[in-house]
């Protein structure tokens, strides 16, 4: 089904490197942080920056995103600061965790963030050191999207970002091979890829995200079709 413009929630699947916050939380809760959120496009860090990319803050059990939905919503309500706050899941000691994906907050806000959460019901992990490890991150968000091109949709909110719809749901595995042979066939390869789901009327639609500040109409369509071509073969 074509679509003009999509406005659902949805699903995004993920690879990134996490850690434990090293700069001043004040708060005992279990905290990572994403190091490169865009790892294909980028690849770079600043380890002293001021306010952190992405803050996963990590529960004790995992909750049905229901709870974790209606706890920001009712923190959002009172709560002092502007942040943007998700329910989603990480590996974390190569089990499936429950987290609150957290952005536009900083460091030293985040225990009052966790604290607010803990009113909710949600309790967290406790701190400890975790070196950098590499998670997949499934994260349930609100998505709003617009057609650009026949199945090419652009970001309604974020620049650069972008989702190609595919006919089927991707094996990570397989997703990731596919996007590593492509990135080998493009001469500019910088671009970051997740997998991403959306529903609409008749359930669910599979996409491909892709991030990329300076892509151009053609660095798209040729991307499309790479995927569309390898995933007919499968």
């Amino acid at each position: 089904m074509e679509h003009l413009s999509l406005s659902s929630i949805g699903i995004i699947s993920k690879k990134e490197n996490l850690a434990s916050v090293e700069h001043n939380t004040y708060s005992p809760a279990l905290i990572l942080e994403s190091l490169y959120p865009f790892p294909g496009y980028n690849g770079t860090t600043v380890p002293d920056r001021t306010d952190p990319r992405a803050l996963f803050l990590v529960t004790k059990s995992v909750y049905s995103d229901e709870k974790i939905i209606r706890a920001i919503k009712a923190i959002k309500a009172g709560f002092p600061m502007t942040f943007d706050a998700a329910p989603g899941n990480i590996s974390l000691y190569n089990e499936s965790v429950g987290a609150i994906r957290v952005k536009h907050l900083s460091y030293e806000e985040a225990g009052l963030l966790v604290d607010a959460f803990e009113k909710q019901g949600i309790d967290f992990m406790r701190e400890r050191k975790i070196a950098e490890y590499n998670s997949i991150i499934h994260i349930t968000k609100y998505f709003e999207i617009t057609g650009i091109a026949p199945g090419i949709f652009s970001d309604k909110n974020w620049k650069g970002m972008y989702y190609i719809e595919i006919p089927a749901k991707l094996k990570w595995s397989t997703f990731e091979k596919i996007t590593m042979d492509i990135k080998h066939n493009v001469e500019d390869r910088s671009f970051d890829a997740a997998l991403t789901s959306m529903y609409d009327e008749t359930g669910l639609i599979d996409f491909v995200r892709i991030y990329d500040e300076h892509a151009a109409a053609e660095k798209l369509a040729f991307i499309q079709k790479k995927y569309l071509e390898a995933i007919s073969y499968l």
